[in-house]
């Protein structure tokens, strides 16, 4: 997909040239003239201090500390890591303060490319060994399709993954066998339908997907033309995944006034819940259900099988202009070793790395899935993303609206995916309109 690039500030581009100008004749710069060290040799640069922005992965400083600075030193005892609390590249590029590496999620990385930040680690990758066989398929194939021509401007150190959380209690109550490891959106519609009934005075709710742009892109529907400059809703893969919600829509009890995507689990009268691992780890810990409960894979389309909730992931990027490259590609290193992402899966961020013993250690510190059927996720691959687009978070919202006009407006979804399609492109043209 194309890319354009976006607006600026004059004071950022000139951050920029002065930054990535001047690299190739300051200190740091001659280093990259310098022959290589061999991949085995250890730092020997001398004291750095290395500045990392956290661009939506959720570090915390004490997480940053313990699981990031400390593995780092403790290898590298020369390297010392901060952590800044400025979310904005823009102003940190603007004020002449460029980080050395920044932690960013894959949803964020296009605009990072778009200013032209991170380097392609390829090189790196082929001097150190790195085994990218290692990473989850999907991830490194979404990398690759972000960055353009097969760069790697990113390596991850965690990601999340698609889960069905479930209440026994509910299924015994009525008599229902609980999910298989792995089921299909239409053997999940089936129990959310044998499940949703009125008992007792109480109404409960089988389950339905969490979120609509999520199986949008499960089932590999792109949002955006290939040219990146128009919304695309009305495709065939729209309509079938909205035919499939409308599904879920149209069974009795499910949708309550303007609510019809239940997700709150912890109130005992949903039986069923489609999410991130990470969500139902942190909702467990913070709400400790009173049901007993347990885990399935999440589902798929009969369609593509195997596929679960799209790839969600973390990475560290390098900055071209850092003058302290080889620092930094040692805490990717790091990183990506067995130790710090067996620490990280058990504080609780899953690790981007196919070893199933690493995963299994998922949240153990928390204790949140002792004897709980954690290794039935594991059995559906992260989808791949069909899109990236500059215009996603304009597009996007359209989508959920054109979902609430089918479920609570009752409209047809034909004419809902038409209007929603024709108000994004609205929305984007006037965007473009104010850039220019």
């Amino acid at each position: 997909m194309s890319y354009k690039r976006t607006c600026v500030s004059m004071a950022v581009f000139a951050a920029i040239a002065l930054l990535y100008g001047c690299s190739a004749n300051s200190p740091g710069g001659a280093e990259i003239d310098r022959p290589s060290p061999k991949a085995t040799d250890a730092y020997t640069g001398g004291p750095v201090e290395l500045l990392v922005q956290d661009r939506n992965t959720g570090i915390t400083e004490e997480e940053f500390q313990q699981y990031f600075a400390q593995p780092v030193k403790a290898k590298n005892p020369d390297i010392t890591m901060k952590l800044t609390k400025e979310t904005s590249i823009e102003k940190l590029l603007a004020s002449g303060t460029t980080p050395d590496l920044v932690a960013v999620s894959n949803t964020q990385l296009g605009a990072y490319i778009e200013i032209g930040y991170p380097e392609d680690l390829n090189p790196m990758i082929r001097r150190f060994n790195v085994d990218v066989s290692r990473i989850e398929p999907a991830i490194v194939e979404v990398i690759q399709t972000v960055s353009r021509n097969g760069a790697m401007y990113g390596l991850p150190f965690g990601m999340n993954h698609g889960a069905l959380m479930y209440n026994k209690d509910l299924f015994d109550k009525f008599g229902i066998p609980y999910p298989k490891d792995t089921v299909t959106w239409e053997e999940y519609l089936d129990l959310s339908r044998r499940l949703t009934r009125m008992d007792g005075g109480v109404q409960y709710i089988g389950g339905t997907p969490n979120n609509v742009l999520n199986l949008i892109r499960q089932y590999g529907a792109s949002n955006i033309d290939a040219k990146d400059e128009k919304a695309v809703f009305t495709t065939d893969r729209h309509k079938a995944v909205f035919s499939l919600l409308q599904q879920f829509f149209t069974i009795p009890g499910l949708v309550v006034g303007n609510t019809y995507l239940p997700i709150n689990l912890n109130g005992g009268t949903l039986a069923m819940k489609t999410d991130w691992i990470a969500s139902i780890s942190s909702s467990v810990v913070k709400s400790k259900p009173k049901f007993e409960w347990d885990l399935a894979g999440y589902p798929t389309f009969k369609e593509r099988p195997n596929l679960g909730n799209p790839v969600d992931f973390h990475m560290l990027t390098v900055s071209k202009s850092t003058k302290h490259k080889e620092a930094a590609y040692r805490v990717l290193l790091t990183m990506l070793s067995e130790e710090a992402q067996t620490a990280l899966s058990k504080n609780g961020r899953l690790s981007p790395l196919q070893d199933p013993k690493i995963k299994m250690s998922f949240a153990v510190d928390a204790n949140v899935f002792a004897g709980k059927n954690l290794q039935a996720i594991f059995k559906t691959s992260p989808s791949p993303l069909p899109d990236y687009s500059i215009w996603k978070a304009i597009a996007d919202p359209f989508l959920n609206d054109a979902a609430k006009e089918v479920a609570v407006n009752k409209k047809d979804i034909n004419t809902a995916l038409r209007e929603a399609e024709e108000k994004a492109n609205l929305a984007i043209q006037k965007e473009r309109n104010a850039k220019r």
